[in-house]
């Protein structure tokens, strides 16, 4: 089945919304204790899209034919 091997790429496209909510809420509230500065928050939050997105690309490419 074709549509198969786009399961998981569709899964982290899926996740995308709820992981970008929970990554702000979590990096903005470790700033707000004093566990990270929030610049360090910032770069974090970053971090994890940035990480999405790459796993995104990679396994679509990787499995375009």
């Amino acid at each position: 089945m074709k549509n198969k091997k786009w399961l998981q790429i569709m899964g982290l496209a899926m996740s995308l919304p709820s992981t970008i909510f929970v990554a702000v809420w979590g990096a903005m509230h470790l700033a707000k204790i004093g566990v990270l500065t929030q610049t360090q928050a910032v770069l974090l939050f970053l971090f994890i899209i940035g990480g999405l997105l790459f796993l995104m690309v990679y396994y679509a490419y990787r499995r375009k034919n």
